[in-house]
């Protein structure tokens, strides 16, 4: 009878086990079925999808601070659509606009992506804030530009990195210096933050080709729950409970039983009174300090307005043999420091993926074999990404708010930035006077 015993446990625990890695097998394949549906529906959702770029040229005496342009992407947020688990599971998804700063030669252009079923929501938002811009249909600069780059063959040489906020994604509430930190109401001065970046691209040579590349899609609102624990430590509030999971109410009713026959069987007489625990104070805001209140007011400033995910991709193209690595890539990432707020947050380049140049860590020479392999497989990536203003691409994620963006790209100020190299229009197209004298001799 033992030995029956046995051989129905080990049955048993093989059947157990048999159906346990049975189901884990079966888990796994539908999920890698899943994912491989979505993708390839995504792909073809993404190929029907038309797209048109816009040159946007303002006029030369503007005079309108970042906030018009941060009306602009406040309007394009509309874009958002709260799909259904089976649009997306039939590959539909918020599509990616971009924005463009273009110097080529040092004319310094504003290029839009966007789909052509939005193109009258980007112009209705933009004429509503710079009334006399000229908004015009062209080509892609980069159509002519191969995806998969061979060095050999190539004709020209380039360089690339993605720049991300400096802290990770989970601390994106934390804002980078947007455009409110360069203005002074007391001394009446306004410094348009961009106008670095405006003047690096300026001074090119006719030969070279810089970009400042953000490629955005609106969010909903459903990343700002991750910060609560955040703003919570920042107010010194104290930590919120866990609720009791389902375990613990099924341990509670036994517990409780096992304690009451103890103190029957056991008892210890009058039970002592504890003392009366000290209230925690609700918040220790009032005792922080002005820097820890600017960053807590920061942050709620941030989260209180529309935000988006975008990805900020710097390039930079020249001829083999005239690109300027050593004077370029400095000046337009020091540029960009103009962004940073070193109590809060800044822009970084992603020096681990995305930048295209491989250092080396000990010995040059014997690390040149795999650092030559490296490069050449960033640059790959980085430009099929960069052509194609892939927003799937690159690395990390980082959520903006629509302050920023309108900091991180917007038209220049002309009393506040050198202006000459920006593409503006000429003349300024208007209505005929509605008192013009008009014969009433009727055709000849």
């Amino acid at each position: 009878m033992q030995y029956i015993f046995e051989f129905f446990g080990i049955l048993t625990s093989s059947l157990l086990v048999t159906s346990l890695a049975g189901a884990m097998f079966f888990g796994a394949a539908v999920y890698i079925w899943y994912k491989l549906r979505v993708h390839a529906k995504q792909v073809a959702y993404g190929k029907s999808l038309k797209f048109i770029y816009l040159e946007a040229k303002i006029d030369q005496l503007n005079e309108r601070s970042p906030l018009a342009m941060e009306q602009i992407f406040a309007s394009l947020h509309a874009i958002y659509s709260g799909f259904s688990w089976g649009e997306k599971f039939n590959g539909k998804f918020v599509s990616s606009t971009t924005c463009e700063l273009v110097s080529l030669g040092g004319r310094v252009s504003y290029i839009f992506k966007i789909q052509d079923r939005y193109r009258n929501l980007l112009e209705s938002a933009i004429f509503a804030q710079y009334p006399k811009a000229e908004i015009i249909e062209v080509e892609d600069y980069l159509k002519h530009l191969p995806r998969f780059y061979n060095p050999e063959t190539a004709e020209f040489d380039f360089w690339g990195t993605q720049l991300n906020k400096r802290l990770d994604v989970s601390k994106s509430c934390y804002p980078i210096r947007t455009y409110g930190a360069f203005e002074h109401t007391e001394q009446e001065t306004i410094i348009d933050p961009l106008s670095s970046v405006i003047e690096v691209m300026s001074n090119l040579q006719p030969y070279e080709l810089m970009v400042s590349q953000i490629v955005f899609k609106p969010v909903d609102e459903s990343w700002k729950k991750k910060t609560e624990e955040i703003l919570r430590g920042l107010r010194g509030n104290p930590k919120k409970k866990s609720k009791p999971g389902i375990l613990d109410g099924l341990l509670t009713i036994p517990m409780t039983i096992i304690h009451e026959l103890v103190g029957i069987v056991f008892p210890k007489g009058e039970p002592v009174k504890p003392e009366r625990a000290k209230e925690e104070p609700p918040s220790m805001i009032q005792h922080l300090s002005e820097g820890q209140k600017n960053v807590l007011a920061g942050i709620e400033h941030q989260l209180s307005k529309i935000s988006y995910e975008a990805k900020i991709r710097l390039f930079y193209l020249a001829p083999k043999g005239k690109l300027n690595k050593s004077l370029r890539i400095p000046e337009i990432i020091g540029a960009y420091r103009n962004f940073d707020d070193p109590s809060m947050n800044g822009l970084k380049p992603d020096l681990k993926k995305t930048w295209t140049g491989v250092s080396y860590k000990y010995f040059e020479s014997l690390e040149k074999p795999w650092r030559d392999s490296q490069e050449l497989t960033r640059k790959r990536k980085f430009l099929i990404a960069f052509k194609d203003r892939d927003h799937f691409k690159g690395s990390g994620k980082c959520y903006y708010n629509s302050e920023e963006m309108a900091t991180l790209f917007h038209f220049p100020q002309s009393p506040n930035a050198r202006v000459s190299q920006v593409e503006k229009v000429e003349t300024v197209k208007t209505a005929p006077p509605s008192n013009l004298p008009v014969s009433d001799i009727g055709p000849l």
